[in-house]
């Protein structure tokens, strides 16, 4: 059940910065697009709007490809294994969306009325306490199933290496569910990747994060910085973070991507 949670976090994240030793200075940054040393990626669609692509793992040899298109509120993205296992589809249908897991034997849908209603109250308003609002169809152990998929474990990793080339949620807003299901799938299954440097990362916070890196996108206190392009305070992140000290546990550690539709 732990994969629920993490789509929906994919939309609103945050985070905020610590000096490392200089033995162990985080990896810089590159040019948006560019060739990593044998990261594992290969690039099909680079833009703002779009990310296309795959990756193998380079240790386990893993395999995922990945479509994700993202213009204002309309979200598409298509997650699947090398060998074309269906992983996470999320579509936007009408005034709706919906996700779907393992093929579509676990489906749920929500308004993006509600996804409105949530940004423009808060984080701590009634929308944001309604899960009802999150409607779903099948076998919700179909959340822990995917989890046990072995390419899950690459997530992570696929994540910083897009993080490395400059693709980060903020510069390229469609690759923001993949990094938020990514965080979700560290979370889950204990998976520690190393900091990047991302371009314009500064200790200055206009809005650091608060207690116990509350709003900070990455897994407890490990920034994430290609998430959301810094290591501060985030909405998304932190409707994450409250979902998880809530005890949410679906919208917390399970890979369902609903966080990625509210955004940074």
């Amino acid at each position: 059940m732990k994969i629920a949670i993490a789509l929906v976090t994919v939309f609103v994240v945050a985070g905020c910065t610590t000096d490392a030793a200089p033995d162990s200075r985080p990896e810089q940054i590159s040019p948006p697009g560019a060739l990593g040393p044998d990261d594992g990626l290969t690039l099909v669609n680079v833009r703002p709007d779009r990310i296309t692509g795959s990756y193998v793992d380079p240790t386990t040899r893993a395999s995922l490809v990945f479509d994700a298109v993202r213009a204002g509120d309309v979200l598409s993205m298509h997650l699947s294994t090398g060998d074309g296992r269906a992983l996470v589809d999320i579509d936007t249908v009408g005034d709706t969306y919906r996700f779907s897991y393992l093929g579509g034997r676990l489906t749920m849908t929500v308004d993006r009325a509600w996804v409105e209603a949530v940004r423009t109250e808060g984080e701590d308003g009634p929308a944001a306490q309604d899960d009802s609002a999150l409607r779903w169809d099948g076998d919700m152990s179909v959340l822990d199933e995917t989890l046990l998929v072995p390419e899950m474990k690459s997530l992570p990793w696929m994540s910083r290496a897009l993080g490395v080339r400059g693709i980060t949620g903020s510069a390229f807003p469609a690759s923001l569910a993949l990094h938020k299901m990514a965080r979700q799938s560290a979370d889950a299954l204990s998976v520690e990747v190393p900091a990047v440097q991302v371009q314009g990362d500064t200790a200055f916070c206009s809005r650091p994060t608060a207690n116990e890196c509350y709003g900070m996108c990455g897994p407890g206190c490990s920034c994430w910085s290609w998430v959301c392009g810094d290591c501060c305070y985030h909405y998304g992140c932190a409707r994450h973070d409250t979902w998880c000290r809530q005890g949410q546990w679906y919208y917390c550690y399970n890979i369902t991507a609903v966080i990625a539709l509210f955004g940074c």
